[in-house]
């Protein structure tokens, strides 16, 4: 059964700020032969984790790939707990890229 991490874990807090509070949100897990995508959406974001209502639970220590707007994160499920509509699943960010597409074309003009 998935439960919550016995310890809050957060180094920061979370807000939901307006600008992410419920995008959708692809998460793929890693690390396991069969591609897995889910479809959520953003609860809240800080600096170091995430929050994403999922229709269903992920394992603690769980290795996700979460995609959002223009934005990819890579993290690990720290904790999940059932909610109203779901699942809540939080995940400690290790690498996050933001403004995919600007960093793109950022790109491509340097190999002009």
């Amino acid at each position: 059964m998935i439960m919550d991490a016995a310890v809050d874990q957060r180094s920061d807090p979370r807000t939901a700020r307006s600008a992410e509070f419920g995008r959708p949100a692809m998460v793929g897990v890693l690390g396991t032969t069969l591609v897995q995508i889910l479809h959520g959406e953003i609860r809240n974001v800080c600096e170091s984790g995430t929050q994403v209502r999922l229709d269903q639970p992920l394992p603690l220590s769980t290795l996700v790939r979460i995609e959002y707007d223009d934005n990819l994160l890579l993290g690990e499920v720290i904790a999940c707990q059932p909610a109203e509509t779901g699942w809540l699943v939080e995940c400690r960010i290790e690498h996050g890229l933001f403004h995919l597409t600007l960093l793109s074309d950022v790109m491509a003009a340097q190999d002009s």
